[in-house]
């Protein structure tokens, strides 16, 4: 009988299968496949696995998301104006949706950290009263006809040598990033439920369209974002009652439909890890340890178990930029020898790499997950 291929072996983690040896996939975002090809007009799409394949490293292609258009598309009684601030390379794009009631507005601000690397989050949000929030359920059309072509070449891509896992929003996620500002958000559940149900609810019908067409192209998982209500920004209790049953719902049906959700949470995680697996994903990362998040892999380990696969746990911070190739050796020999045979595992970094990941230590991490991964 012929080996598996690399797709396989992801497959069969994934699906909670046993597998001989561990894979290694680190997240690899579009700044470090710019950096690696030195332009930033690289077709991101095709190129991602290229990447990957240069190193060694199973492939976990997420640089395949179809844009959501929380804002429009435009109707005949919701008319969208986008304004744009240029600054250098910094952008800043004012939106303004006008509709026979009245107006809204969200201002996104566009700030590069390094050559390659930019941050995008609204300053001014959509939602900044109930009777915003009227005004966007009464006025604003469905999501449109999504364009899904750069999953299928994304997995004309990747062929047998991994999986496409474009991102979305999970749905606490949704709300925080695009329709009402964060704070504002947290007091809501706390002391006007009602809206924030309202607020909860019609956004997450709303993207479920836009979600569902994403479904249909048949990606292998759904990278889904839930590091907004982190264990540094709620408690257990406030997860519980206000984030989980909405995050359920929806990975219960994303997951009815066959396809995998990969929860995300990039940082503080220890305090909220004993509700994770309640939530029903099939797979969760990225295991932050201290100092970057609190997670301790062993208790990680105890809390999920067999029941869904775990991903991450290698710091790529300061351990993949600053550290030694023997320094990068011992940890991943420590993680893989505290996941294996414990959990479904593939060995993983907390979240992309930075811009300046010196060659050298990404070769020293794909080597040590071979050495110590069979």
């Amino acid at each position: 009988m012929s080996a598996p291929t690399r797709r396989e072996n992801l497959l069969r983690v994934f699906s909670q299968q046993p597998v001989e040896c561990i894979p290694v996939a680190p997240f690899i975002h579009v700044n470090y496949v710019k950096e690696f090809f030195g332009t930033h007009e690289v077709d991101w799409v095709v190129k991602t696995p290229e990447v990957y394949r240069h190193f060694g490293f199973d492939v976990i292609h997420r640089n395949c998301t179809p844009i959501y258009d929380a804002y429009g598309p435009a109707g005949s009684d919701w008319q969208v104006q986008v304004a744009q601030q240029k600054e250098g390379r910094d952008e800043t794009n004012t939106t303004i949706a006008r509709t026979p009631k009245g107006d809204l507005r969200a201002v996104q601000a566009r700030r590069w950290i390094c050559e390659y690397d930019a941050e995008t989050s609204n300053t001014e949000y959509w939602i900044k009263s109930e009777a915003d929030l009227d005004l966007l359920i009464r006025y604003q059309p469905p999501p449109g006809v999504l364009d899904t072509s750069d999953l299928r070449s994304a997995k004309a891509a990747v062929g047998d040598d991994g999986i496409i896992a474009p991102w979305i929003q999970g749905a606490f996620n949704l709300l925080a990033v695009y329709y009402r500002k964060i704070d504002e958000l947290l007091v809501d559940a706390l002391v006007n439920p009602n809206l924030y149900h309202r607020l909860m609810t019609h956004c997450l019908e709303r993207y479920k369209v836009h979600v569902q067409q994403i479904i249909d192209a048949r990606p292998d998982a759904l990278s889904y974002a839930g590091n907004v209500a982190s264990g540094k920004m709620v408690g257990p209790d406030f997860y519980r009652r206000f984030v989980m049953p909405y995050e359920k719902e929806f990975i219960e049906w994303i997951q009815g439909q066959g396809v995998a959700v990969l929860y995300h949470n990039c940082g503080y995680a220890r305090k909220l890890l004993p509700l994770y697996p309640g939530l029903g994903m099939g797979a969760y990362e990225s295991l932050t340890p201290p100092p970057h998040g609190d997670t301790i892999l062993s208790e990680a380990v105890a809390v999920f178990g067999k029941r869904v696969t775990l991903l991450g746990n290698i710091d790529q911070i300061d351990l993949l930029r600053t550290g030694s190739p023997a320094e990068i050796d011992a940890q991943v020999k420590q993680t893989l020898d505290t996941a294996r045979g414990r959990c479904h595992f593939v060995l993983a970094t907390t979240d992309y790499f930075n811009d300046n990941t010196p060659h050298e230590n990404i070769h020293a991490l794909a080597d040590a997950a071979r050495r110590y991964g069979c």
